[in-house]
């Protein structure tokens, strides 16, 4: 069921301000009211709108304004915000797409017309709410998966740093630095299936505890595939296990078969792998395991292009 939607109404015209506030008080919106675009964004800061219904035109800074604020922080870009302009107003309709406005009244508007709207930019907005909450709670999951073996603490953290740096260097679009950092908590999900004793043994696996473990980037793959907003990340928690020449798992793709995303935590994966003590290996230091990258990409394991980007910029983003 959904809880009572808070709306942050920005208008400097008191009347028009006071009808918006009474009828949305009478649909059961809890109302939060500015006079202006400046005061909205403080707003913001102490109230997190559900939605944002604000005036083109209030003297200072214009609604349209307000929206591309809104819309470039992070916290709110999910919040809906709708402008109202003037009945023939296309240059603020226009300027408003631009700023990401999610939907538009006319002065003068229809109240029946606002309700079905306002009620519709809610329900999407309640729904992407839950998906993120979920998503929070499956990247909890994965850190007390991390926490089960002592070896790897912070590594989930390192990974999604690095691969986001290596990301940027490679120019990839804000979706998939995205999709990045969370592949990073996330990569090794489907580990929740694998027995202590197989995940944490100290000395070599055999041949039926190789396949347990070669299970995980199919079950963690599984485990998120209802969740759109982690659409991004499905193909980084499959394929992250893959090898530039096919030799990988779990499907054995190759070249440029392999998503993008999932080539970049791979080689990620490996040199915060190289990088970390475990109880079969030392800790290598950077040199040393820069060394064994290149040459099992010179062997074939992994992409060129995405492990010579990522050398390049160890000096500069690694400590």
């Amino acid at each position: 069921m959904m809880e009572q939607a808070t709306i942050l109404v920005v208008e400097d015209d008191v009347q028009i301000r006071e009808v918006l506030t009474e009828h949305l008080t009478n649909l059961g919106y809890g109302i939060v009211t500015t006079a202006s675009a400046e005061e909205a964004l403080q707003r913001v800061e102490e109230t997190t709108p559900d939605l944002v219904l604000t005036d083109v035109h209030m003297g200072g800074m214009s609604g349209i304004d307000l929206c591309a604020r809104l819309k470039h922080d992070q916290r709110f870009q999910l919040t809906p915000v709708i402008i109202i302009t003037g009945q023939s107003d296309l240059d603020a309709r226009v300027a408003g797409l631009a700023a990401g406005a999610d939907d538009f009244f006319a002065k003068p508007f229809n109240l029946l017309e606002i309700r079905t709207r306002v009620a519709a930019l809610l329900r999407v907005k309640f729904l992407l709410d839950q998906l993120e909450r979920a998503e929070r709670v499956i990247t909890t999951l994965s850190l007390t998966i991390e926490a089960r073996d002592p070896y790897t603490a912070g590594h989930c953290e390192r990974l999604a740093r690095y691969a986001v740096d290596l990301g940027k260097a490679l120019g990839v679009d804000e979706a998939m630095l995205k999709a990045l950092w969370l592949g990073g908590f996330l990569h090794d999900l489907g580990k929740i299936a694998v027995p202590d004793r197989i995940l944490l043994k100290k000395g070599a696996l055999d041949a039926a505890e190789r396949a347990v473990i070669q299970t995980h980037p199919v079950i963690g793959s599984d485990l998120v595939q209802e969740m759109r907003t982690l659409d991004g990340v499905r193909p980084i928690i499959r394929h992250h296990h893959e090898r530039f020449d096919g030799s990988g798992y779990p499907d054995g793709l190759a070249g440029e078969n392999i998503p993008l995303c999932a080539r970049i935590m791979a080689v990620v994966d490996v040199y915060d792998a190289l990088r970390t003590e475990r109880p079969y290996k030392s800790v290598l230091s950077h040199e040393e395991a820069v060394d064994i990258l290149w040459r099992e990409t010179e062997a074939g394991s992994w992409d060129p292009q995405v492990a010579r980007t990522f050398i390049g910029i160890c000096r500069d983003v690694l400590p």
